[in-house]
């Protein structure tokens, strides 16, 4: 059963990139991550292992914070992303505000010199 639930999330994110929802470059080797250890998991071997080289006593526990650490991972590379495109959407903005004071500078101008105020609207 539990295979079944990885290799249904696998097809999941398999659509959701094939969708273009999900960007390969960010986050599906982490994902990928996921589920590999989580294949991986299904075998008490690699368990127990795991539980040794962690020295952790109950190895079960192990499985519970390598996942913990992926998706940290994870999650640190998302924000990162999110957060070059807020600098990314600030700088927009700040060119456009510098844009639109331009033209209304320039709008203040004509009117100013008597040209025709009426061709650019103010928005």
């Amino acid at each position: 059963m539990g295979l079944l639930i990885i290799i249904g999330l696998a097809l999941v994110l398999l659509s959701l990139v094939r969708r273009g929802l999900i960007q390969v470059d960010l986050s599906v080797p982490w994902l990928l991550a996921l589920v590999v250890f989580g294949i991986l998991s299904l075998n008490e071997g690699f368990v127990n292992w795991a539980g040794v080289q962690l020295g952790i006593l109950y190895a079960p526990i192990a499985i519970i914070f390598c996942t913990i650490a992926i998706l940290l991972g994870l999650i640190t590379v998302l924000l990162m992303a999110v957060t070059r495109l807020r600098f990314r959407q600030i700088e927009i903005i700040r060119r456009r505000a510098a844009m639109d004071l331009a033209r209304q500078e320039d709008h203040v101008r004509a009117r100013d010199a008597g040209g025709p105020a009426g061709d650019f609207p103010i928005r």
